[in-house]
């Protein structure tokens, strides 16, 4: 979408006429022609408006962004649902083939780190990782003095918990969960700070590593996670790792099991009971 069109989306679904969105903030005539894409808008009337229906400037950047973000990019994203689909189907062929698309891709060098260490986690071979790779992860990681708030060193961090060792990932893990345990950030991060959790209850689980307060920390982190319909998947699966560290698996596999019927196959279809 344009940013016309998103604005138009948004005042559709909130059931305003142009008078009522934008507020006196900008002429009518003007607005009208924003969403007809013939005009262009300010940063700053753009955000004012967003600011006064309080619409999530995250979720409104999601709607836009494919329109704006580099071919590069776009590319990048594509490979990374593929990647994903591939590993929750345990299709080997597509992995490699990813893999080989994904190093390709010039610059990407977060994303790059992020798909060589899942894909050596699906095979086993992490232990194989070069000490190079494992010391150019934590490099980039550290390169963010304000990793906490940066979405990107958050995401390499989510998906490349493997090089990490013990000590660092539980100073990480409880630095996060002490900035965010109240769930007053961006729809954007609270989903992000939700993969985290996720990501890091299967690693123990699948690993056998136990930091029962980190562990705690995360489970009701996601217990809390509101009710609204993209968090609802990462709540349900705070509740299946609940029940396979309590050894409940017969609890836990109903919880995948309706997961599955609810149509997230693809993104259980590898969770180990």
């Amino acid at each position: 979408m344009t940013i016309g069109e998103a604005l138009k989306h948004q005042r559709i679904r909130l059931g305003l006429t142009q008078d009522e969105m934008i507020q006196g903030i900008i002429h009518k005539s003007h607005y009208s022609k924003i969403e007809r894409g013939i005009e262009g808008i300010s940063a700053e009337s753009l955000f004012k408006i967003l600011f006064a229906h309080h619409i999530d400037v995250d979720s409104f950047l999601e709607l836009i962004k494919n329109e704006y973000i580099s071919e590069n990019e776009k590319r990048a994203e594509e490979l990374e649902n593929k990647v994903r689909i591939a590993f929750n189907t345990s299709d080997k062929n597509e992995i490699e083939n990813c893999l080989q698309e994904v190093l390709k891709l010039p610059g990407n060098k977060v994303f790059k780190y992020r798909i060589i260490v899942a894909i050596a986690a699906f095979r086993g071979q992490l232990d194989e990782l070069s000490v190079g790779i494992k010391e150019d992860i934590i490099k980039e990681f550290t390169r963010h003095d304000t990793w906490l708030g940066d979405i990107d060193a958050l995401r390499l961090f989510g998906n490349c918990m493997q090089v990490f060792t013990e000590k660092q990932l539980n100073n990480c893990i409880s630095q996060i969960l002490k900035q965010y345990s109240n769930n007053n950030a961006s729809e954007r991060m609270i989903e992000r700070i939700a993969i985290i959790c996720n990501n890091y209850l299967y690693y123990c689980y699948d690993y056998g590593y136990r930091n029962e307060t980190n562990i705690t920390k995360c489970l009701d982190y996601l217990e809390k996670l509101d009710c609204r319909s993209h968090y609802m998947f990462y709540r349900i699966a705070g509740f299946f790792f609940k029940y396979m560290f309590e050894g409940n698996r017969m609890k836990a596999k109903q919880i995948k099991d309706q997961l599955i019927m609810w149509g997230y196959g693809n993104r259980v279809i590898s969770w180990k009971i």
